[in-house]
């Protein structure tokens, strides 16, 4: 039997209205934000007026920098869960590299005493978040309240810069990682923490520092939102670079590939051993990378990283940021697809 062209169009905005459905306290904050969506200005905003709102104003910009939606500058605005910090208060640890780096960080962990299962977040960028932004992150994060809630205890992490900073401070990817391991190794030590259940979940210079760190320390697995595997292609030691500066070898990754860059790649990918999970919206930007370079390469090495593909969204959806594409629906899924993934593991 066929069905009639008005019938289909009307499946397809019920379904689009349901994929952009806001809740009545998500409808309130995005009126208080953009005032100008009420266009009947009868004081509320509808599902309509907001879906309206967003397609003409809110679609991701496109532009040179490939860390739109997932840089120290991005905030979630999907809600993450409530949980007060008298029940669950931000703990801050203390730690400085060996060359005086400080990578201190903050955690909040459920009720009870643990042992907790445990996840790790790296943010995005290549640069250094401060502590501020670690907690409001924790507090506030889409995903991050919402493995709270699951029962993990929560760890908001940054490191030193990857690149050269103006103040000749210590820079670097691989010290990067260094510190990274460190920090993984001192949250093993806290005493809420289940050593042999640490999960890392890191996006983008977050995503691939989460995989390199896999080579350095022993983990249960790792969460990797669409891992910026150009930056170890290209190193660029010494230069004051920005993610703008990778979109040339983005898109030709594989002149990048080659003798001494694919004999040092292939040194760390073959001392992972756990799981790697790699998270993908629409294949732009550093899919080339991660579809033609790291997953092939590290399976043709025996190693377990497999992916999972979310239709109509961009750079940075797995933190829930709204301007990536990403909804309420879209986090849900993330949550059901990641902690399916580490309880398998």
């Amino acid at each position: 039997m066929k069905a009639s062209i008005p019938l289909i169009l009307s499946c397809l905005i019920i379904i689009q209205t349901y994929a952009y459905s806001l809740s009545d306290t998500q409808l309130d904050r995005y009126l208080k934000r953009y005032p100008k969506a009420d266009t009947n200005q009868d004081g509320r905003l509808s599902q309509q007026e907001a879906r309206a709102h967003r397609n003409q104003n809110e679609r991701p910009q496109r532009n040179n920098d490939p860390s739109t939606g997932d840089n120290l500058a991005s905030v979630s605005e999907i809600l993450g869960i409530d949980i007060p910090e008298s029940t669950s208060p931000i703990l801050e640890v203390p730690l400085k590299s060996s060359d005086g780096v400080d990578l201190s960080f903050v955690y909040r962990k459920p009720e009870g005493n643990g042992p907790f299962k445990t996840i790790l977040f790296f943010h995005g960028g290549g640069g250094q978040s401060n502590r501020q932004a670690l907690k409001k992150n924790l507090l506030n994060g889409a995903i991050q309240t919402r493995f709270l809630d699951e029962g993990y205890l929560t760890i908001a992490a940054t490191r030193r810069p990857y690149w050269k900073t103006k103040d000749n401070s210590p820079s670097g990817f691989y010290d990067a990682a260094d510190d990274a391991a460190l920090i993984v190794e001192t949250a093993k030590a806290l005493s809420h923490v289940d050593p042999s259940k640490v999960v890392l979940y890191g996006g983008s210079g977050g995503g691939i520092l989460a995989i390199v760190t896999a080579s350095k320390t022993e983990l249960a697995c790792v969460i990797a939102g669409e891992p910026a595997t150009v930056i170890p292609l290209e190193l660029m030691t010494g230069l004051e670079a920005s993610p703008a500066d990778y979109r040339p070898i983005m898109e030709a990754p594989h002149e990048k590939f080659t003798g001494l860059r694919k004999a040092e790649i292939h040194g760390w990918m073959k001392t992972i051993q756990c799981p790697i999970l790699v998270l993908q919206g629409e294949p732009v930007g550093l899919y080339k990378t991660n579809f033609e370079i790291l997953i092939p390469e590290m399976q043709s090495l025996g190693k377990d990283i497999t992916s999972i593909s979310y239709p109509g969204v961009t750079h940075g959806f797995y933190w829930g940021t709204v301007k990536t594409g990403a909804t309420l629906k879209t986090v849900e899924q993330i949550m059901k697809d990641v902690t399916s993934f580490i309880d398998t593991h």
